[in-house]
């Protein structure tokens, strides 16, 4: 049986921390001597490589998950931002363009109103339409020149193409026109071709005009010209006012049914000319 030795412990065989100090600095200047010169440690660095890579996705999976998805919306609302912003863009470039078009119709449009001023051996003024009413039935538009312009009810509106209507009420700064469709509205006319008087009649639906009360064996066809007659004192002779679609003289009714079409392009356009009374007629505008 062993006794322990008391002396023993208080003084312990072996090396001092020193020593084991030193050892250590002379293995480390080894190690690192060796894998500097001749890259001795490549294959244990390569070993401890591959041993420790599972264990490094492990740990760096939250982060690069967290990344992922952080990076992910970050990046949808800016595309979101730009989609916006580039759909706004789109949407400003498109109504200049539409502006802009616009805008040239109604130069084009203009200048043909000028150009039938020029020509024409009447007294005109040109107007623009400021509103059209709700009501579809009504045939008539509002102009932005009245009394204070020198309008007076009864003067023949037309555009380049041929008559409107005719101005039934007046304002200070402005006016109502009613259009040759309303089937309150009359306009005295004759056939361009044959120079048969007749009344052109509204009917109250849109680009439709009928003439009433010719007999059967009236010589008219489809495709003939109506131009105002000026018997009625209202509107000046010679205006185109429609075109004939529909000619049948031969049917079982009273009087031949004629339907025609206005030449005017009463739905189209904003810019008209107000044509002056004989009886007011005086320098042109």
């Amino acid at each position: 049986m062993s006794v322990s030795d008391p002396h023993l412990a208080l003084f312990p065989r072996g090396l001092s921390a020193g020593s084991k100090l030193l050892i250590y600095l002379l293995l480390s200047i080894a190690v690192i001597t060796a894998d500097t010169e001749f890259h001795a440690l490549n294959r244990f660095r390569a070993a401890v490589n591959v041993l420790l890579y599972p264990l490094q996705n492990i740990v760096q999976t939250p982060w690069l998950t967290y990344n992922r998805v952080t990076s992910f919306f970050v990046k949808q609302a800016q595309l979101q931002r730009e989609n916006s912003a580039l759909r706004q863009s789109f949407i400003q470039y498109s109504l200049s363009t539409q502006r802009y078009a616009i805008l040239e119709q109604e130069n084009q449009r203009l200048r043909t109103l000028f150009r039938l001023q020029q020509h024409l051996p009447l007294s005109t003024q040109a107007a623009e339409i400021l509103s059209i009413p709700r009501d579809p039935y009504q045939h008539q538009f509002t102009l932005n020149r009245g009394s204070a312009q020198g309008v007076q009810s009864g003067q023949a509106i037309i555009d380049e193409t041929g008559l409107l209507g005719q101005v039934t009420r007046v304002y200070p700064y402005s006016s109502d026109v009613t259009l040759v469709t309303n089937k309150d509205q009359s306009v005295p006319v004759l056939v361009q071709r044959t120079g048969l008087r007749a009344v052109l009649f509204g009917t109250g639906v849109d680009g439709l005009t009928e003439i009433r009360y010719l007999p059967h064996n009236t010589d008219i066809r489809n495709g003939d010209l109506l131009v105002t007659s000026g018997l009625d004192g209202v509107y000046p002779a010679g205006l185109a006012v429609a075109r004939v679609i529909q000619a049948d003289t031969g049917g079982s009714s009273a009087f031949a049914t004629i339907l025609c079409k206005p030449v005017g392009a009463i739905d189209y356009h904003r810019l008209v000319l107000i044509v002056a009374t004989p009886a007011s007629d005086g320098v042109k505008h």
